[in-house]
């Protein structure tokens, strides 16, 4: 699989993060998507990793932080991933996210779990992990679309100087000597685990990539989004976020986004569950 997914120059594109075992937050974007689908002929669907890896907690043990209640479900997640991208061939995408590398030879992330990557393996058991990985091998590491929008899982704090250096990247994590060097690693440590990236180093980011704005997630925003600078803003889909603010990114493939101050609320940025919220969306910058 490329690193560097290239999107199309035309149609929609729906755009989501950090679902992090949400079935039902996996299901309602993909109703979305499948309604603009058949409405257009021409949606594209995006996710930007990190659809596994939730918290195993009753209702009562649920700290209020962590938003909106769920039980984890990511093999589920998985599942449901894989069959609708076999229901609409090339038109659902998906990047690796810090949770995913874990299964791929990166890091085992321990945000609800000693070892999360373990203790999912565990519960599918060995048939079904191996098919979870082959699932997983599929996703980019970033996408890019002619409309001037890049997609990672992380901020584009990433020091690279072309497209090549994404796709030249080793997943693999034979390279580290330790868990905590994927940290320092120039290209995937970046790309995978960076929260915030400076102005300039998005602007050189983004410019490798011949792109104009960065739409991430990774760090949860209560308020669903949040634009930094003219080029960057983090989305929250569902993870961490209570139902009236979750919010996915639509864009029109055919037209040009200088910055994401083009991007606004009620056009491009959408609430994921809109009878919650009527657009009540407290987004910065």
């Amino acid at each position: 699989m490329a690193k560097v997914l290239r999107l199309p120059d035309r149609g929609r594109l729906l755009v989501c993060t950090d679902l992090q075992g949400c079935l039902r937050d996996f299901e309602r974007i993909a109703e979305l998507f499948v309604q603009a689908h058949d409405e257009h002929k021409d949606a594209h669907l995006l996710f930007t990793g990190d659809l596994i890896h939730g918290p195993h907690l009753e209702e009562e043990e649920w700290p209020e932080f962590l938003g909106e209640y769920y039980r984890d479900a990511s093999g589920a997640v998985i599942t449901a991933y894989e069959a609708l991208a076999a229901a609409y061939p090339g038109r659902v995408h998906a990047l690796v996210g810090n949770h995913e590398h874990g299964h791929m030879g990166g890091p085992h992330t321990a945000k609800f779990a000693a070892d999360e990557v373990v203790l999912l393996e565990r519960l599918l058991g060995a048939a079904e992990s191996r098919r979870m990985r082959q699932i997983l091998d599929t996703f980019a590491l970033a996408a890019i679309a002619p409309c001037g929008a890049v997609f990672t899982h992380g901020a584009p704090a990433a020091r690279i100087d072309s497209v090549r250096d994404i796709e030249q990247a080793d997943l693999s994590g034979q390279s580290y000597g330790s868990p905590l060097e994927v940290l320092d690693t120039p290209v995937v440590g970046k790309i995978l685990w960076a929260r915030s990236a400076a102005p300039a180093e998005a602007r050189r980011f983004l410019r490798a990539l011949g792109g104009t704005v960065s739409i991430y997630g990774h760090d949860v925003i209560p308020e669903g989004f949040e634009r930094i600078g003219d080029e960057q803003m983090v989305v929250s889909t569902s993870f961490g976020v209570f139902d009236a603010n979750k919010v996915y990114v639509q864009l029109d493939l055919g037209t040009r986004y200088r910055t994401v101050h083009d991007l606004r609320v009620g056009r491009e940025i959408l609430p994921l569950y809109p009878t919650h919220s009527p657009l009540r969306l407290g987004g910065h910058g």
